[in-house]
């Protein structure tokens, strides 16, 4: 807490805010005396600042002792303290300060502390030598003033003696609380300023130096003016619900033994100070009281509309921001979508494309591909065959999402993801597996738009090892590499329509748990290399503990109530509907294309998937 009031005085010398600071006193122990009111500057600024009280006593040569009051009872903060009153001293007045807490505890609701300051206290004498010499100049040429020329040049000021008994009182404060004199203090005032000290003759004495702060102890007699007399001023008695708040200082009179505290009433509403029966003419001259009260609510007025434009402009940039996270969103999900996201957030961070290269020593890849794609395509439109790899695409989509694989590429019919990369996962192999049974009931769900017979997908798998990495600037792409990714590809390319082929490595990762139906398929040349022995994966044991159950296959009956269209257009034209489990296709004139939004409701119906 010491070294971080330190740096708060370096912060504020840094963004250049301490102009306050600078002016509050030309000697250290003024300074001092100068915090509350520099507190009471910033009250200004912020509302709810709860500030603190310090006063200086037992000054000397040597030093001096300071006060310090909160209502923050954190016992941190008189270490903070400490940090400031060091900073302060050697930033702005070239002090060698030493500061020992003396003394530590509370007082009811508020943690008082005093500090011993050490440090060469020349200007002690100096100034005390200057005011001799004033006092004796005076008294040399006579310049004595009378008291009530003192007394008329203050209308706001407070005569009382040691019991505390008011002795007098000046004619402005007469017009707003009358009845004072011969009263006790303390029964009509009590003190806000210092923080936490009664008001007793003890506390008035030792405190003298430092702003005094009354508040009236209970609603006084106000004076009102008469609405139906205006122009005469008259003014009936009645009472008031608004306090009396003075501040001021105490001067001590050694001769007379008694204080004077000379003050200044405080207001900031000039519709509470009409209510009190004062007025701008009742302000004495000599000072800015009457500007700081006309000029107070202007600046009050000016304060609250650049408050309010703050305010406007803070809800605007809040608004902006928020539109603009939302776009970084949409726009990480999308980059996300096309690159891994591990790998994103490194590139994001700005490595260079090579720095995410990454070896993967046990992975499974799948390729598959349609059967007899080019001689569909010759048959239908170019659009049909959009709209059918889209929903061939969309259904291996929601699998891999399900089976928590990565789909690496898509081309034309081709169809590339990996298990056990960019993110390792033990059970790759289980995991594509199931993907791939899952992939060839749901691609059922997906007919000829020529023939009307659903489309057939054969599937290749193996485990190995591959490298993965990114490749290009301007549209970076996440690829794979490795003699893993051509045996995959040869696999899938030696397959058969619905049927899966898998390598010998594959075989003996699926063969560690009895879940799956496994033959053998025979010996497969790969370029290259010497031939493998592949396999046939049938799908899952009737045994099995039906974690991944295949789904039922769905059964299609057509709606011939419509009329017919030709078949081309039936894929493109059709939306689904559910009955008992069953797709039917239903002729739709007004839809003109099949949404990727209804393939995903048709096939999560079949997979058995909620969606």
């Amino acid at each position: 807490m010491q070294a971080a009031g330190e740096h708060f005085i370096l912060y504020i010398a840094d963004i250049k805010n301490d102009t306050v600071t600078k002016v509050l006193g030309r000697r250290f122990t003024d300074f001092l005396n100068g915090l509350n009111c520099m507190h009471d500057y910033y009250r200004f600024s912020f509302t709810e600042i709860q500030p603190p009280s310090f006063h200086v006593s037992k000054e000397d040569s040597e030093g001096l002792e300071l006060h310090y009051r909160s209502r923050r009872t954190f016992s941190g903060y008189v270490h903070y303290v400490k940090g400031l009153l060091l900073k302060i001293a050697s930033k702005f007045y070239s002090i060698d300060l030493d500061v020992m807490v003396t003394q530590q505890g509370f007082a009811g609701d508020v943690m008082l502390a005093v500090y011993r300051l050490n440090f060469q206290n020349s200007e002690y004498l100096e100034f005390h030598k200057v005011i001799d010499e004033n006092m004796k100049f005076r008294e040399k040429n006579n310049l004595i003033m009378p008291s009530n020329m003192a007394f008329d040049l203050f209308p706001y000021h407070l005569v009382f003696n040691d019991r505390l008994e008011i002795l007098s009182t000046g004619l402005g404060i007469d017009v707003i609380y009358k009845g004072l004199e011969g009263r006790r203090l303390n029964e009509a005032f009590f003190m806000t300023r210092p923080l936490g000290y009664a008001l007793t003759w003890e506390n008035v004495r030792i405190h003298r130096n430092n702003v005094f702060e009354l508040t009236s102890a209970k609603s006084s007699e106000r004076q009102a003016v008469n609405e139906e007399n205006t122009a005469s001023r008259f003014r009936d008695q009645m009472t008031a619900t608004h306090f009396v708040k003075l501040r001021g200082q105490m001067l001590y009179v050694q001769e007379m033994d008694y204080v004077i505290f000379l003050s200044t009433v405080m207001n900031d509403d000039l519709n509470n100070m009409y209510e009190m029966g004062l007025f701008v003419n009742d302000l004495p001259y000599h000072d800015l009281s009457r500007d700081m009260v006309l000029h107070g609510p202007q600046q009050t007025s000016e304060y609250r509309l650049a408050l309010d434009m703050e305010q406007t402009k803070a809800t605007r940039l809040e608004e902006r921001i928020e539109s603009l996270s939302s776009e970084q969103r949409k726009t990480d999900d999308l980059l996300y979508s096309m690159i891994p996201r591990e790998v994103a957030c490194a590139l994001k961070e700005g490595g260079p494309t090579d720095s995410v290269c990454t070896k993967y020593d046990e992975v499974t890849v799948l390729f598959s591909d349609v059967v007899n794609f080019a001689n569909i395509c010759k048959h239908i439109a170019p659009h049909e065959i959009m709209i059918t790899l889209n929903m061939m695409v969309s259904v291996f989509d929601i699998l891999c999402e399900k089976f928590s694989t990565y789909k690496v590429e898509t081309v034309a019919d081709g169809f590339m993801c990996v298990s056990g990369a960019p993110t390792y996962d033990d059970r790759h192999a289980h995991n594509m597996a199931d993907m791939a049974i899952q992939m060839l009931h749901g691609i059922k769900t997906v007919r000829d738009p020529n023939t009307r017979e659903p489309i057939q997908i054969r599937i290749g798998l193996h485990c190995g090892g591959v490298i993965a990495c990114v490749l290009g600037h301007k549209i970076p792409q996440y690829c794979l590499f490795g003699d893993t990714v051509h045996i995959a590809s040869k696999l899938e390319a030696t397959g058969l329509g619905q049927r899966i082929q898998i390598s010998q490595t594959c075989m003996e990762k699926l063969s560690e748990s009895s879940d799956y139906e496994i033959e053998p398929k025979g010996m497969v040349k790969i370029k290259g290399r010497q031939s493998i022995m592949t396999y046939w994966l049938n799908g899952r044991n009737k045994t099995a503990d039906g974690t991944y159950p295949a789904p039922p296959t769905p059964t299609y009956s057509r709606n011939r109530k419509n009329n017919k269209k030709a078949a081309v257009h039936e894929n493109e034209n059709s939306e689904f509907d559910f009955e008992n489990n069953e797709v039917i296709m239903v002729e739709n004139e007004e839809q003109v294309h099949c949404s990727e939004e209804t393939t995903l409701r048709k096939y999560s119906l079949c997979s058995g998937t909620s969606i």
